[in-house]
C-alpha cells in the first residue's frame, strides 16, 4: 500500500481581513497578540492595519506568552499574503515565489524572522522594524507574522495503517499597510495551463493572477475544457466563494474526472466573476505525452483509456499471422496438387511402357 503523507494544518488566525478573531486557542500552549500603535486605521481590529507614509520607519511588536509547563521555542516569520490552490488567502508559505506583479513584498520591508524561547509561564515582547518604500504607492501591502512551535528536535509523526499524519498548529497576526484611501480595481490574468495531480487525481491547472494591490473577494470561477476545434465540454469545474490576496496568483484546478491525461490539443473557456466585475478568458493549450506519462502512472482511481496504438498493433499482428497461415496453406495445397499431377503423369508413362 502506498504511504500517503497527510499534512493537517490547524491555523488559528488572528486576522483574515474579513473576520477578526483573537490569536489564541484552548488547546494551544502559547498565545500571541499585536501591540496596536497610534497609526492603526481600525482600532477595533486585532491585526496591524496601519496608515503609513513613504519612507516611514516604525517598530511593530508582538506579545507572546507561554501558558504551558515546559520551555518552548517559537518561530516568528514575516510572510507575504498569498493565495493557495483552494482559493484561500494564506500567510504560511515562507518559500513561495513572489508574484511578478508585487512591487513591495512585506518581507522586504520588515526585519528578518526570529526564534523566541520562552520558559514555562513566561511572557515576552518581540519587535520587528518596518521600513516603508521611499516611493508613494497605491492600494495595500499585505502579509502577516506566521508563528509556530519549533519542533525540530521532537518526533510528532504517527503511523497508523500506512498513513503518516503530521499535526502543525500555527497562529498568524496579519499586517496591512496603506498610505491613502484610494480605490484600486482588481485585475485578473490567465497565465499558464498545464497537466497536474490534485490529491493524486488527474487534473489540469489554470494559473490565475491578481495583478493589483487589492483583494478579490467572493470570487466564482467556472472553467470548461473541450477538444480544440470542438464545442462539446469534456471537463468542467465550478468553485465559489474564493478569495485572492493582493498581487498574488494560484493554480485553479480543473478536475479530469479520474480519466487519464490524454495527449492532444484542447481549449479552455474560463469565467471568473464577483459582484463587481467579470473576467472571461479563452485559451488553447496542449498536453504532451512526455508531460503526462509519470502523472498517469502516479494517479489513483484513474479510468484507463484504451491504448488504441497497442490494440492496433495486436490486430495488425493477428492479421499478419492469419495471412501468413493462409499463404502457407495455399502453398501446401498447390504443392500437393503438383505432386499428385506429377504422380499421375509417371503412372501413365509406366502404363504405356508396359504395353
Amino acid at each position: 500500500m502506498r504511504n500517503v503523507k497527510t499534512m493537517v494544518y490547524s491555523l488559528f488566525l488572528s486576522i483574515l481581513f474579513f473576520i477578526g478573531i483573537p490569536a489564541s486557542a484552548a488547546d494551544m500552549e502559547y498565545s500571541i497578540s499585536a501591540n496596536i500603535p497610534e497609526n492603526q486605521v481600525d482600532k477595533s481590529q486585532t491585526y496591524f492595519d496601519l496608515r503609513m507614509k513613504p519612507g516611514q520607519k516604525q517598530d511593530l511588536s508582538l506579545n507572546i506568552s507561554n501558558a504551558g509547563d515546559k520551555e518552548i521555542t517559537l518561530n516568528v516569520i514575516p510572510n507575504v499574503a498569498t493565495t493557495n490552490q483552494n482559493g484561500v488567502i494564506d500567510f504560511s508559505e515562507k518559500d513561495k515565489e513572489i508574484d511578478s506583479s508585487l512591487k513591495y513584498p512585506l518581507t522586504k520591508l520588515l526585519s528578518k524572522e526570529q526564534k523566541v524561547t520562552l520558559a514555562p509561564k513566561e511572557k515576552k515582547v518581540v519587535s520587528f522594524s518596518l521600513q516603508m518604500p521611499e516611493e508613494e504607492f497605491s492600494g495595500k501591502i499585505v502579509g502577516g507574522f506566521y508563528v509556530y512551535k519549533d519542533e525540530s528536535g521532537e518526533k510528532e509523526r504517527k503511523s497508523e495503517g500506512g498513513v503518516q499524519i503530521t499535526n502543525k498548529y500555527a497562529m498568524v497576526v496579519g499586517v496591512q499597510l496603506t498610505e491613502k484611501d484610494d480605490s484600486v480595481v482588481p485585475e485578473l490574468k490567465l497565465n499558464t495551463i498545464q497537466p497536474s495531480l490534485l490529491n493524486y487525481r488527474t487534473a489540469v491547472t489554470a494559473n490565475l493572477q491578481n495583478t493589483q494591490p487589492t483583494f478579490v473577494n467572493d470570487l466564482k470561477v467556472v472553467a470548461k475544457v473541450s477538444k480544440k476545434g470542438a464545442t462539446e465540454v469534456i471537463h468542467q469545474t465550478t468553485k465559489e466563494e474564493l478569495a485572492m490576496a493582493p498581487n498574488s496568483n494560484f493554480d485553479f484546478p480543473i478536475s479530469w474526472d479520474n480519466q487519464e491525461l490524454a495527449p492532444g490539443k484542447y481549449s479552455l473557456d474560463l469565467v471568473a466573476s464577483n459582484k463587481d466585475k467579470e473576467w472571461r478568458f479563452q485559451k488553447d493549450f496542449e498536453i504532451k505525452a512526455k508531460e503526462v506519462k509519470k502523472l498517469n502512472e502516479e494517479a489513483i482511481e484513474v479510468k484507463k483509456e484504451p491504448n488504441y496504438w497497442a490494440i492496433g498493433g495486436i490486430v495488425a499482428s493477428i492479421v499478419i499471422v492469419i495471412a501468413a497461415v493462409i499463404i502457407l496453406i495455399v502453398k501446401i495445397r498447390k504443392e500437393k496438387k503438383r505432386k499428385e499431377a506429377l504422380a499421375k503423369k509417371r503412372k501413365k508413362r509406366k502404363n504405356k511402357q508396359g504395353k
